[in-house]
């Protein structure tokens, strides 16, 4: 797909927008702590939808740069916070910024992230009550983070997770930053209650469907493609739609092989490999990909609510991409 690159200019603006938020600190460590994630680059996603959401509703793409690069700041945020608890050493191909700057520096960057995301979202140029909506959206949207972060965690540590338990988990890790992104740029914008409350919509679904797409190509994919380990949300014992829904189906000798590699750090290839091949058997990851396929199908309804234009097609395509993407 040629979709984002057909936006490369403005994700330039939204890359410089978010480095330049960094040059009010004054401690080059703490800085340059805050800039090592935002600075290996990335599709910048979660900006450009509000941007584009903003044009859609009739608006300007700048009336809703500054609450995507908050949004922008606060994803960065979550993943240096993450990945302390994960003790995870690399992210796509760098060192995370524990292992580069130590763990206290991590948790002040993430800390200095955070606020600073705030201070962005009030840079909007708009009405105070817009300015208003969008602070509370942040607020909200950093919530319910911290709470699918918790119950990421959680379900490890549990033998059963249901399908409405996990879509209830990512809806709180990762589509909240899209609902919040589709909702802010209808508001940014200028847009009534009826494309708020149906862009909200939209996110949430395109979030869901990108959230399982990824654990379908952490399975499906290449490290070299994907840019980061694949096959690891077995080895961290994840409970992914796709790993719930085979062990709502594993019977048997099956069921056993596949539990005994679930969640086993030190898995070797082998056992790795063959796991991948009990889920394929079992059609738990083309379940995943129908249901992510599902979701985007039903996001796009919700640009009824919009005129028919080129940026109303172009929220299409940027849910498509959700789902076919290969990174």
């Amino acid at each position: 797909m040629i979709f984002p690159d057909d936006y490369k200019d403005r994700i330039k603006r939204i890359n410089e927008r978010l480095m330049d938020s960094l040059n009010v600190m004054e401690d080059q460590r703490l800085k340059a702590a805050m800039s090592h994630y935002p600075s290996a680059g990335g599709k910048r996603l979660r900006p450009l939808l509000a941007t584009m959401v903003s044009e859609a509703v009739g608006g300007k793409a700048d009336a809703a740069l500054p609450f995507g690069v908050a949004l922008e700041m606060v994803h960065n945020f979550t993943l240096v916070h993450d990945d302390v608890m994960d003790e995870d050493d690399t992210r796509r191909g760098i060192k995370t910024v524990h292992s580069a700057f130590g763990i206290p520096e991590a948790i002040l960057a993430g800390d200095a992230m955070f606020a600073r995301a705030f201070e962005i979202a009030l840079e909007s140029d708009i009405e105070d009550a817009r300015a208003i909506m969008l602070v509370e959206i942040l607020a909200r949207a950093v919530r319910l983070l911290a709470e699918g972060q918790q119950m990421d965690m959680d379900f490890e540590n549990m033998d059963s997770v249901s399908s409405d338990e996990y879509l209830k988990m990512i809806e709180r890790k990762t589509a909240v930053l899209y609902s919040a992104a589709a909702q802010g740029g209808a508001i940014a914008g200028g847009g009534t209650e009826a494309h708020q409350e149906a862009l909200f919509e939209y996110g949430r679904l395109i979030g869901l469907g990108f959230q399982i797409m990824d654990d379908v190509l952490d399975l499906t994919s290449t490290q070299e493609a994907f840019g980061k380990p694949v096959l690891n949300d077995i080895r961290n014992g994840k409970k992914t739609l796709i790993a719930v829904h085979a062990l709502e189906n594993l019977k048997g000798s099956q069921r056993d092989e596949f539990l005994a590699v679930l969640g086993k750090k030190d898995a070797t290839e082998s056992e790795l490999v063959r796991a991948k091949e009990i889920l394929e058997g079992i059609g738990a990851i083309d379940h995943a990909s129908r249901i992510a396929n599902e979701f985007v199908a039903k996001a796009k309804d919700q640009l009824s609510v919009l005129k028919d234009s080129d940026h109303k097609n172009a929220l299409k395509t940027f849910a498509d991409y959700m789902v076919l993407r290969k990174t």
